[in-house]
């Protein structure tokens, strides 16, 4: 048979759904098995609405992302009724739209939500206020716990904060995981019962979300974020980003954090 020119267009989205009558049904997979075109439109629609079940039942598409695409196929709807040529004339327009739309959808399903560092770091903070973070060694000796956490192999170089001269004592740590990233975790205790959580492991500061106050101090830079009461300082150091989270005075915090970055970004630059 010769192959039709008069694509059937919108009615391949209301086959692949099952919302055509019976007579409807017929007339397209009757032009379907005469025209190359509308098959493969018809199969790569088949397969997209496949693999969206598949992803929809792993992990639900957000409301606002479906109504997006929603919103994307009715505006092609209303250029279509305005143009001069019926959308069955014009071979694969919605179908394509569609697929480009439907293909969003699984991009954002699919694409890893990138790590959140700070809430990861203020998790561990109230972890540890609740007694339910773990620490593996309980010391107040720096020397012990970096000894302690050399058997860990980190892949950068750890150190030990020592806060003693600045009136917080510290408790113990733990070698861990800071939102998938190996992190070497220090706990401290205050004067007056405040907590202090302090963490290395490699990753940038340009992996922190937004939201952050900028303080500088002598060449080195620091995003400070604050979360109910709570106060967490962020630093880089080489390949390794630092951060040390305080339910203290916000100040105080931000000079404890002064006093123990490395000028110059590498912790082997201290003398």
């Amino acid at each position: 048979m010769t192959p039709s020119t008069d694509h059937v267009g919108d009615d391949l989205h209301l086959l692949v759904d099952g919302r055509l009558s019976d007579r409807d049904r017929e007339r397209v997979d009757a032009h379907v098995s005469s025209c190359a075109t509308c098959k493969a439109e018809l199969a790569d629609l088949r397969d997209l609405k496949a693999r969206l079940r598949q992803h929809s039942a792993l992990s639900p598409v957000p409301a606002a992302v479906r109504a997006r695409v929603a919103q994307t196929i009715d505006q092609v709807d209303a250029e279509a009724r305005r143009a001069p040529t019926s959308p069955r004339r014009a071979p694969g327009r919605r179908v394509a739209i569609a697929l480009a739309a439907a293909a969003v959808v699984i991009f954002i399903v699919m694409r890893p939500s990138p790590p959140d560092f700070v809430a990861g770091a203020d998790g561990d903070l109230v972890a540890y206020m609740a007694g339910t973070l773990a620490l593996t060694l309980e010391t107040s000796e720096p020397a012990a716990l970096e000894a302690h956490l050399a058997s860990a192999a980190f892949d950068f170089p750890t150190r030990v904060f020592d806060f003693g001269m600045m009136g917080y004592a510290l408790v113990g740590g733990q070698a861990g995981e800071l939102e998938g990233r190996s992190s070497a975790l220090f706990a401290y205790e205050g004067q007056n019962g405040e907590d202090l959580v302090c963490q290395m492991f490699e990753a940038t500061s340009d992996e922190l979300p937004s939201g952050f106050e900028v303080r500088e101090n002598l060449g080195v830079v620091f995003r400070i974020y604050r979360r109910d009461g709570r106060t967490l300082v962020f630093w880089q150091e080489g390949d390794v980003l630092c951060v040390l989270a305080s339910t203290g005075d916000p100040e105080e915090a931000i000079q404890l954090a002064f006093a123990k970055a490395v000028p110059g970004g590498t912790p082997e630059a201290i003398g």
